[in-house]
Parts: structure tokens; C-alpha cells; sequence
């Protein structure tokens, strides 16, 4: 754990002025703590003994001062404390936001949202605050242990010797009940976290649960997981609970027994009253001290477990990092060669195996096959998302592990048919493809994807705000929208993936052309299960099997590939029936 710490630490160092005032007040805040318990002796043996009014007024004034000279540094601590705080949370979730972002797709396909949220938020929350707490609180709390000690030993060596002998007595608590609530605390997260989850899936997937009418039963669930967690923090308390009690019944133990032994010692003559009194303020203040330095280990357990959590995350590579030797080559020509390519989510499971064949520059290619044969992870591997297992593919002759993931993917445009698209603007949907576009080419790429008039006819026309997951508009005009938003990037390589599939095969004959006019240059993979489209390709490439690709017109294939019949084979007898 030591380490993970030191490597969450760098998050101080930034801020090592204001960690230096905190400190610096701490210091000073311990000596006028120190001050009083003295001033409390000096008025009981010499000011109220001697009955001396003079003496008690300067006393009573000295103590009215450093009251508030402590009350202004304690608030000057706080104040840093809380600025500190703020800006080292804002730090590690910046970092731990951009960190995820650029880490490989498998790791999203592993991990929930809900769970990533959680992280960022809540994780990093108890992580920083940790961190604000432990550097000026150790920094404070061992000098004042020190401090206090000597003074005890200089005002009497016996007390001090029995102190010594019992406050380690105190440690033993923290460290035991420390583990217990390190695994509650552990519990209370995971549950949290299945919370976070659920909740992400639930309002996601509004419109299944309304259109099923599972309202009730998402009722239940959401219910039964917040009762998991309530009896998770009922244990967790239960357990801070006890600790807290028997932590402070331990504390008053060893008081008690350092007081007996003073009253005794007073009583037979060998310590004045005022002599007991300052030492049971120190003694009490040191056993206090004793006791926050206890909580701050158990804290640190505590922590550990979001700091694993984190820890975890930030130790994994991201795709930059995996890019030490790349080169930040251009996609100009737009050529693909995939040559004895295997690939598998899964060890010992392929997708692809052995697989080859040739994108030449500009082409207008169909890629076919059958549900489930590897044609989106054929794409995802032209994008780099993933990482093959043997093989070798080149982007325009060149290795494209080789090349930098920015460069790489700048070049080539994607629309799937699921558009994702943001809660904003129309306007600002398109131009998340190139955010340096200019508004006429916004416009122009509406109407190259025939979005362009059912825009105008909205209110707001382009500035008109679609909601989240664009639930205003209809399935077809999201997919509009998303191929605009893949056309005004001016790719070399254009790839549609079932992005037209929920608009009908007369709009997509229209835009397909569009496309082919406006980019000459780009290479154009169009995945559809539509013979129309389709056919609107110069070359169809068939996946017959993970090993195999067919490469031909759409009339050579039907007559040499009898599973590119059948594939296709209702909509050839539509096609025919719809002539006769």
C-alpha cells in the first residue's frame, strides 16, 4: 500500500506552499495548546493560592489571547485544508477521466458505466480526502506527541513513565477494528457501485421499461438493491459504532488510571494540585493525540480500498502509451490490405483466422456475410480498437500498429447503425465529425445524408436540441445525422456500417450516390443486409468464412457462391415477383 500511496502523493506536491501554511499554523497552533494547561497550573498554585488579583488578570488575559490567536490559525487551516482538498480531487478526476478515455475499447466491454461513475466520483472523493488529511496531519500530530511528552516528563517523571507504559494500550484498538472496517467499508462500495449501475441501465433504457411496463419490477430491483446496501452501512456503522464506544471507554480507562495514581500522589503530598491539573490537561490532550494518530491508520485502511480501486485503473496502459515507436502517418489514399489475419476476443476462440484480402485505393466496396461472422470486428480492427493475434494489416502500405491511433482514425469516418448521438444541438451532433468545419459545410454534409430539408422544417432548424439518445426525432433522421457527422470530416476511408438501415431503401439509393459523387477519392465500405445498396457498390466482398473472403460483383458471386445465394435469396425472389 505504501507505494500506491506515494504514486497518489504527487497530487500534494503541487500544492506544497499551502501545505507548508497549513503545517506552519499546525506548528504554532501546538505550542499555544501547549500554553494553556501551564496557565491553568500558574492560577491554581500561585494566582488563587496567593489570592493574587494581579497575577489572575494578566493569566486570564494571556489565555484570552492565545484563545484567539488558535481560533485564527484554526481557521486558517481549514480554509487551506478545504482549498487543498478541492484541487487535488479536481486533479486526480481529471487524470483519471482522461486516463479512461484513452483506454483500450476491451476495457469499456469489461467494465459497467455505473461502475466508472462510481469511481470517479465517489472513489476519488474518498481517495483526496485522505490525502488532504494525512501529510499536515502526521506533520501536527507527532511534534504536539513529542512536545506534550517532555513536558509531562519536566513536570513529573513518574506520571510521564506510567503514561508511557498505557498509551500504547490505545493502538491495539484502531489496528483490530481497522480490518473489520476496511471489509465493511468494501461491502458498502461494491453495492453501491451494482447501484450506480443499475440506475445507468434503468434510465437508459427509459423507453423499453415504459413500452414493457416494467415500472414495478425496476420498482422492486432498485428497492432490493438499496436495502443490500442499507444493511452493508447499518453494519458499517454497528461497526464504527462499537469502535467508537469502546475506543473512547479504552481512552477513559487509561485516564482514569494516570488520574488515580496523580490523586494518590497529591493526597500523600509529593505533587500540588495545580502540578496534577496541567499534567491531566497534557495527559488527556496526549492521549487525544494518540487517538487521532490511531484513526488516522485506521482511515489509511479504510481508504486503501478506493485507492486500490484507482490504483488499478491507472496502471493499466492506454492506447497511448502502447505507442513508444509509432509513426504519425497520413491516410491518403485510403488502400486496406488485411494479409493472414486472425483474431479472437478470446483466447482460443477466433473470429478471424487467416483471413486476407485487398482494399485498393477509392474503391466502393459492399462487405457481406452472414449475422455474426466478424464483419464489425473487421472494421473495428481496420480502427485499430483492437489488437490481432497474427497477421499483418496495412493502412496505405503501411503497418498500422505502426502508426499513431490519432492519425489513424483522423482519416477514417464511421456511422453504425446504432448513431449515438449527443443531448445538444443538431449543429453541434455534425460537427463533433470536425469541430473546425465551417457552418456551410455543416449544411452541406445534411444534405449529402438528405437530412438537410426535415432539419429546416424543425423550429429551431439546426440549433434545435434532439434530447438524450436524440429521443425528438425518429430513428432514421439520428442515422441521417450521424452520417453527416462521419461525411464533414473528409475521410479517406468512409465506412458505413448498417447506417442506413432505418431509413428507407429509396433514401439510401440517394445518398449512397451522394456520397459516391462528393468523395471520388474515398475508399467507401458500406456493410448492409439490402440488396439495393449493395448492388450500388463496384465490388461486394464476401465473408463466406472467418479464413475466407470472396472478392467479385454482385452477379459473379450469385453465380459462384452458393451461401451468397442464399443469403440474399428472399429478396431476389421479391425482386422477381415485383418484375412479374
Amino acid at each position: 500500500m505504501k507505494s500506491k500511496w506515494t504514486r497518489f502523493n504527487k497530487y500534494l506536491y503541487n500544492h506544497w506552499k499551502a501545505e507548508v501554511a497549513i503545517i506552519s499554523s499546525g506548528l504554532a497552533g501546538v505550542l499555544f495548546s501547549l500554553v494553556n494547561p501551564y496557565l491553568t497550573k500558574l492560577l491554581i498554585d500561585d494566582a488563587y493560592a496567593n489570592r493574587d488579583i494581579r497575577l489572575f488578570l494578566v493569566l486570564a488575559s494571556v489565555g484570552a489571547v492565545v484563545f484567539i490567536l488558535n481560533t485564527l490559525l484554526n481557521s486558517i487551516i481549514e480554509y487551506f485544508k478545504l482549498r487543498i482538498n478541492r484541487l487535488v480531487i479536481f486533479n486526480i478526476t481529471n487524470d483519471l477521466f482522461k486516463h479512461l478515455e484513452y483506454l483500450p475499447i476491451s476495457f469499456f466491454k469489461d467494465t459497467s458505466t455505473g461502475e466508472n461513475i462510481y469511481r470517479v466520483n465517489s472513489d476519488v472523493n474518498s481517495v483526496g480526502d485522505f490525502l488532504c488529511s494525512t501529510i499536515p496531519g502526521i506533520a501536527t500530530l507527532v511534534p504536539r506527541f513529542l512536545f506534550i511528552f517532555i513536558i509531562v516528563f519536566y513536570l513529573d517523571w513518574k506520571m510521564a513513565m506510567l503514561a508511557t507504559l498505557l498509551i500504547p494500550f490505545g493502538y491495539i484498538h484502531p489496528y483490530l477494528f481497522g480490518n473489520l472496517l476496511k471489509r465493511s467499508a468494501l461491502s458498502v462500495i461494491e453495492k453501491s457501485q451494482d447501484i450506480f449501475k443499475r440506475l445507468q441501465e434503468v434510465f437508459s433504457h427509459m423507453h423499453l421499461v415504459k413500452a414493457l411496463g416494467r415500472e414495478s419490477y425496476e420498482s422492486e430491483r432498485f428497492e432490493k438493491s438499496f436495502t443490500e446496501r442499507l444493511k452493508a452501512e447499518l453494519v458499517n456503522t454497528r461497526l464504527a459504532g462499537i469502535s467508537n464506544f469502546t475506543g473512547t471507554v479504552l481512552n477513559k480507562v487509561l485516564i482514569g488510571c494516570i488520574a488515580l495514581f496523580g490523586g494518590y500522589r497529591v493526597i500523600n503530598g509529593t505533587m500540588t494540585l495545580g502540578n496534577l491539573s496541567a499534567i491531566m490537561i497534557y495527559l488527556t490532550q496526549l492521549i487525544a493525540v494518540a487517538k487521532s494518530l490511531g484513526s488516522l491508520w485506521q482511515k489509511a485502511i479504510i481508504s486503501s480500498v478506493s485507492l486500490e480501486r484507482l490504483d488499478h485503473i491507472f496502471v493499466l496502459k492506454t492506447d497511448s502509451q502502447s505507442e513508444k515507436e509509432t509513426v504519425d502517418g497520413r491516410i491518403v489514399r485510403g488502400e486496406v490490405v488485411f494479409n493472414d489475419v486472425s483474431f479472437g476476443y478470446k483466447e482460443g476462440s477466433l473470429v478471424l483466422d487467416g483471413l486476407s484480402f485487398h482494399v485498393k485505393p477509392s474503391s466502393r466496396i459492399a462487405l457481406v456475410g452472414p449475422s455474426g461472422c466478424g464483419k464489425t470486428t473487421l472494421i473495428s480492427l481496420i480502427l485499430r480498437l483492437y489488437d490481432w493475434q497474427r497477421g499483418l494489416i496495412t493502412i496505405d502500405g503501411v503497418d498500422s500498429r505502426k502508426m499513431k491511433t490519432e492519425s489513424l482514425r483522423s482519416r477514417i469516418s464511421l456511422a453504425l447503425q446504432e448513431s449515438l448521438l449527443w443531448n445538444d444541438t443538431i449543429k453541434n451532433n455534425i460537427l463533433y465529425g470536425n469541430d473546425r468545419a465551417s457552418e456551410r459545410d455543416v449544411i452541406k454534409a445534411a444534405v449529402l445524408a438528405e437530412a438537410h430539408d426535415f432539419i429546416s422544417s424543425l423550429n429551431n432548424g439546426y440549433d434545435s436540441i434532439i434530447g438524450e439518445m436524440a429521443c425528438r426525432i425518429s430513428e432514421g433522421q439520428k442515422q441521417r445525422i450521424a452520417v453527416a457527422r462521419a461525411l464533414i470530416r473528409g475521410p479517406a476511408i468512409l465506412i458505413l456500417d448498417e447506417a442506413l438501415s432505418s431509413v428507407d431503401s429509396q433514401t439510401e439509393l440517394k445518398i449512397i450516390k451522394n456520397i459516391k459523387n462528393e468523395f471520388q477519392e474515398t475508399t467507401i465500405i458500406v456493410i448492409s443486409h439490402r440488396l439495393s445498396a449493395i448492388k450500388e457498390m463496384d465490388l461486394v466482398y464476401f465473408f463466406e468464412k472467418r479464413d475466407r473472403m470472396i472478392v467479385g460483383s454482385h452477379a459473379d458471386l450469385l453465380n459462384i457462391s452458393q451461401k451468397y445465394r442464399r443469403l440474399f435469396s428472399g429478396q431476389i425472389e421479391d425482386v422477381l415477383y415485383t418484375r412479374a
